[in-house]
């Protein structure tokens, strides 16, 4: 039951021009065309919920901002920010570390970490920016966060992108981690769980090796191509040693605010924000999951991109780039 929980809350882990980038002549490569060299223009850290202390990194500085919320709960921005950098050509990027997660502070108390309290943290990180109405890029978890803010901060938001969404309901976790397992041997499951077992217990003598050890042999199952993952910039776990040993307890207590059979789609029903749901064809995550966030949102519109699993950015950024800015770009129209 540990494993099943801790995979569903990993789920629940503009171009250097204005003119579309050309599309890669293989899969998986990222077309010429794509500039990952946006510059960080300011990280630091500011008090979000609750007085709890977030760490942030800002790219680029064009007049449109963009907040992107990461999944997990628990996953640190950098499995993010390198590898999003082509978003920020032509407007702000935002990334923050969420509570318990990278930088960012940490905690003990379950009630500090739901995803009510993760709501508010996007609430103070608008507030901090000054930002008007922003834009929202959410991925797994974060994409789950965001259709919560949407819906208690509706005046708040112009669109946002629900990237490869965790779970609608909790009926496709099942679905999810029975896909997951098959794309996994059995060998693989056993050394995930020990090494989970490791972090749970608080006993690995290097929890960040730890974290990338497990990370690396579990991610690939969330790949169309396993081989792509090798295409991440980023690192899935930097971050302090103690929020390592705590990504486990962040996880758990995210999930456990949902409750043990959450549906969204009543929420997100009431939601009148734009939003792009963006499925990856080969994520574990079932489509009936992602394609139901467009249909519970009056304003959802699906966009399905082939040859992609969880992370379509790291395997068909072509086609994610062009589809992420035209769909922003259209608030400016």
């Amino acid at each position: 039951m540990k494993i099943r929980a801790f995979a569903l809350l990993l789920s629940l882990a503009a171009a250097a021009c204005d003119e579309a980038p050309t599309l890669a002549s293989a899969r998986g490569t990222a077309p010429a065309a794509i500039s990952y060299t946006a510059p960080v223009t300011a990280e630091g850290h500011l008090t979000g919920a609750d007085g709890m202390q977030l760490f942030y990194r800002v790219y680029g500085g064009g007049p449109d901002t963009t907040v992107v919320l990461a999944g997990g709960p628990g996953l640190p921005i950098s499995y993010l920010d390198k590898d999003l950098a082509p978003l920020a050509h032509g407007r702000t990027l935002i990334f923050f570390d969420a509570r318990g997660a990278g930088y960012s502070q940490l905690t003990t108390d379950p009630a500090l970490l739901s995803i009510h309290r993760h709501v508010a943290d996007v609430e103070a990180v608008r507030q901090h920016f000054g930002i008007g109405k922003l834009q929202l890029i959410g991925h797994s978890w974060g994409a789950m966060v965001a259709g919560f803010y949407a819906a208690a901060h509706p005046q708040n938001v112009d669109r946002m992108v629900l990237v490869t969404p965790g779970p609608l309901q909790a009926q496709h976790d099942a679905q999810f981690e029975a896909e997951r397992q098959l794309r996994t041997s059995p060998q693989v499951l056993q050394q995930q769980g020990e090494l989970i077992g490791l972090l749970l217990s608080g006993q690995s003598p290097d929890p960040l090796a730890t974290c990338e050890q497990l990370f690396s042999i579990y991610f690939p199952a969330y790949f169309h191509d396993a081989a792509n993952v090798a295409n991440l910039r980023g690192s899935w776990c930097d971050m302090t040693p103690a929020a390592a040993s705590l990504l486990p307890f962040t996880m758990f207590a995210g999930r456990a605010s949902l409750g043990a059979d959450w549906n969204l789609a009543p929420m997100l029903s009431g939601v009148q924000t734009p939003a792009l749901v963006i499925h990856g064809a080969g994520d574990p995550i079932p489509f009936a999951s992602t394609s139901g966030y467009a249909q519970a949102l009056p304003n959802g519109e699906l966009r399905v991109i082939q040859g992609a699993g969880h992370f379509p950015w790291l395997e068909e950024p072509a086609e994610f780039f062009t589809a992420v800015n035209t769909f922003l770009r259209r608030g400016n129209l």
